[in-house]
């Protein structure tokens, strides 16, 4: 009886389940020189799918890392095994550009498999293979720009003699790259603080010796290229700001890393308040409390940027400015202090009248009313200007919330109250409507 060889065998189960593959000579190839082959109706045929293959032989020292790319119009899948038996990857999703990175485990014949995507996948092809400089293990220090080849998480040793803020960057073109940093006081993961789901993490580091850990984000598997630089940051001239007094008209700076900085103001009378917290950084965010207010805002500014803009009544606020995501970086912190306008912002309303008012930018208006009797109550807001929406609290309660309730985008609500103090929240749909209302409340 004929037997498939384990080569042979090993190539029908990478390419797919249940195969039978013909026994074909495969043909040498040598870094930086190419070779070129065709997949035709007499190359090796995987019978699970009908796609076809050619072999090829590849000498490596052990350790020695190298990229093989498929070149030319086969659509095309990689796969590559050591010996005749042990697979070590495939390309994934054939394309006319399939590449695959190969490590040695140990010194010896590789075989590399070009395979048609699918049954209708022929044509010539050229195979390359190009020497990868992986990185040598020495630690880091600024400066370093390393490329590796992973297929696990591996654990660098990072240098630091002089206290600053430094970035570290790491890339990769092949899976989710996934930083952690570890050392004196420091302890910080990221995801996509980079470019596109690169990785990236600012810090302030002392001198001394940290462990960089790079992996890939999640469940994902490791395997791939990524290349990893370390560099020094330029700090601002003037002092970075950890919290503190926060004063109109000024812009601080601060280095964010991981945990909030609280700011604190005052205002004497009623005034209109825009608070910008802006970073190239992080995913800015923002919390304002005091004074009846309680509001939060993450990217209410320019792209990731964090803006609150609201009324305040005279009293002592406190501001954080925190990351949406795990982060660190610089940030600025400015407030502006305006006289509050005219019928803006909210107040008190009556059971049984209406007010008009104007909505501002990116603002909420709060109107406060009391229920001596129960019943049914019923609150509108029209405007010709703004897509209204509504939302009715009890304290911290929500108890309703309304779109398009009323006629056209007009909001309404109308709901059974029991006895006691509550508060309307009227605002547009989206952060930059802005105009006229009326706002009415009646008992039915």
């Amino acid at each position: 009886m004929k037997t498939m060889s384990p080569l042979v065998l090993a190539i029908a189960l990478a390419i797919a389940p249940v195969a039978v593959v013909a026994n074909e000579p495969a043909t040498p190839v040598t870094i930086d020189t190419p070779a070129r082959g065709e997949i035709t109706s007499r190359s090796a045929v995987n019978y699970r799918d009908g796609s076809r293959s050619q072999l090829h032989t590849l000498d490596l020292r052990e350790g020695q890392v190298v990229q093989v790319a498929v070149e030319g119009p086969l659509r095309a899948r990689l796969t590559a095994f050591y010996g005749s038996d042990e697979l070590l990857g495939t390309s994934g999703e054939g394309t006319q550009a399939a590449s695959l990175v190969v490590r040695a485990k140990r010194a010896g014949r590789h075989t590399i498999a070009v395979s048609g995507v699918d049954a209708s996948a022929y044509g010539p092809y050229t195979l390359r293979v190009a020497t990868v400089e992986a990185y040598d293990g020495r630690a880091l220090t600024p400066g370093a720009s390393i490329s590796d080849w992973v297929d696990a998480p591996r654990r660098l040793t990072l240098r630091i003699a002089e206290a600053g803020v430094y970035t570290i960057d790491m890339m990769s073109d092949d899976f989710d790259a996934y930083l952690k940093l570890d050392g004196p006081g420091v302890a910080l993961t990221n995801d996509d603080g980079g470019d596109g789901t690169n990785a990236r993490i600012n810090a302030r580091l002392v001198p001394g010796e940290y462990t960089v850990t790079t992996s890939a984000y999640g469940s994902e598997r490791v395997s791939g290229m990524y290349r990893l630089t370390v560099a020094a940051r330029a700090t601002p001239d003037s002092p970075l700001s950890e919290g503190g007094p926060l004063v109109p008209g000024t812009t601080v700076t601060g280095l964010y890393e991981g945990t909030a900085h609280a700011y604190t103001f005052s205002v004497p009378a009623r005034r209109l308040v825009r608070i910008d917290m802006q970073s190239s950084d992080i995913d800015s965010l923002l919390h304002l409390s005091g004074a009846g207010v309680d509001t939060t805002d993450d990217d209410g500014g320019d792209g990731l940027n964090a803006r609150i803009t609201t009324l305040l009544e005279a009293g002592e606020y406190s501001v954080r400015a925190d990351g949406a995501v795990p982060g660190a970086g610089f940030y600025t912190l400015t407030l502006a202090v305006e006289d509050a306008p005219a019928n803006a912002g909210g107040g008190p309303i009556a059971v049984g009248r209406s007010v008009d008012a104007t909505l501002l930018p990116g603002m909420t208006d709060r109107w406060t009313f009391s229920v001596r009797s129960a019943g049914e109550y019923a609150i509108d807001m029209r405007s010709s200007d703004i897509d209204s929406h509504l939302k009715l609290l009890r304290g911290s309660e929500s108890i309703a919330t309304d779109d398009d309730g009323g006629d056209n985008l007009d909001s309404r609500i109308v709901q059974r109250l029991a006895p006691g103090d509550y508060t309307i929240e009227a605002t547009a749909v989206g952060s930059s409507g802005t105009g006229r209302y009326r706002l009415s409340l009646e008992r039915r």
